[in-house]
């Protein structure tokens, strides 16, 4: 699809460290490696501003892994508008499409996949901004605010604030605007900050639906804790259901809305860990890939090692060598 912002250009390049330190001044100093060796990358940065709040338009051309740790100093609205990415926030992992965008908050820890065809609207919001507005409100915590970072392009009022930021972006291309006004663009930058804390959940008071997201959670917390015991036990998701009393496909819901994945998921993800940790510990002469795997139920080695390099960038084989 046609770039946006095309005014703005900040950076088109093929060159992998040209593109990390561009692009870390932008955002952040972040760790990025493109996944297929000897593969040429198709970075395009372009990037305006509204207030204090960025406008950007990014894409890599490849499947490369973006390891910035915390944000620290700002919030990060990142949605695809082709392709996906898998973002980690902390401990709950986004799947994200044109469905599903990912927010980060600056005290968590980040670590993302994007595909080669994935192109994204960042929306990079300073800390300050947001922590200003959640305190306008009374009876507000000091903390700093931490949003779901899962987001529903789909709901109604993500959907309303999404016309606010295509609209920031159609005044960016324009020569003359509102937005070119210092004043108009100090009351705009305010009126995202406070729209998306109205549109999606947060620790703050302004939190839509708090009640609802704090009975999810509790659910899938449970039934994590249930997976994070037993992973070896043959789990199925009606099971897990029952152990957390709701019915299945309100657990699968809540896993997806939560953590951009199913229970199933979760447990794969578990049991790559702890097969993970039985490879690392192994001698090279002592278990095979084939006793380590089945011994975690994977019992196709072939997708065993599919997962385990997706996971953590090496095959099982090489980790037992290691």
């Amino acid at each position: 699809m046609p770039a946006l912002l095309r005014r703005h250009p900040v950076l088109a390049t093929a060159d992998l460290d040209e593109a990390r330190s561009s692009v870390g001044q932008t955002f952040c100093p972040h760790r990025l490696t493109v996944k297929a060796r000897h593969s040429t990358l198709s970075v395009v940065h372009n990037a305006a501003s509204v207030g204090g709040i960025g406008m950007n338009y990014l894409r890599y051309g490849q499947d490369v892994r973006i390891t910035p740790g915390t944000f620290d100093s700002f919030y990060l609205v990142q949605i695809p508008l082709h392709g996906t990415a898998r973002v980690r926030v902390g401990e709950t992992v986004v799947q994200s499409d044109r469905r599903f965008a990912s927010l980060p908050s600056p005290t968590l820890h980040v670590d993302m996949e994007w595909s080669a065809d994935c192109e994204q609207l960042l929306v990079h919001i300073p800390r300050d901004a947001v922590q200003s507005a959640a305190q306008s409100e009374p009876g507000t915590s000091s903390d700093p605010v931490v949003f779901h970072p899962l987001v529903d392009m789909n709901s109604p009022a993500m959907s309303s604030w999404m016309r606010i930021v295509h609209l920031a972006c159609d005044e960016a291309e324009r020569e003359t605007g509102i937005l070119s006004s210092p004043l108009a663009a100090s009351h705009f930058e305010q009126v995202l900050v406070t729209g998306l804390l109205a549109a999606q959940p947060n620790s703050s008071t302004q939190s839509p639906q708090p009640t609802q997201t704090a009975l999810t959670s509790r659910t899938v917390r449970c039934a994590l804790d249930l997976i994070r015991e037993q992973p070896e036990y043959p789990w199925k998701v009606a099971e897990l259901a029952t152990r957390v009393g709701v019915g299945p496909r309100t657990l699968q819901a809540a896993f997806r809305r939560e953590r951009g994945t199913t229970p199933l998921e979760e447990l794969r993800r578990v049991r790559l860990a702890r097969a993970h940790a039985d490879l690392v510990d192994a001698a090279p002469d002592g278990a095979s890939v084939t006793e380590v795997a089945t011994r975690w139920g994977f019992f196709h080695l072939g997708r065993f090692s599919q997962f385990y390099r997706a996971e953590f960038g090496l095959s099982p084989s090489q980790t037992l060598a290691s």
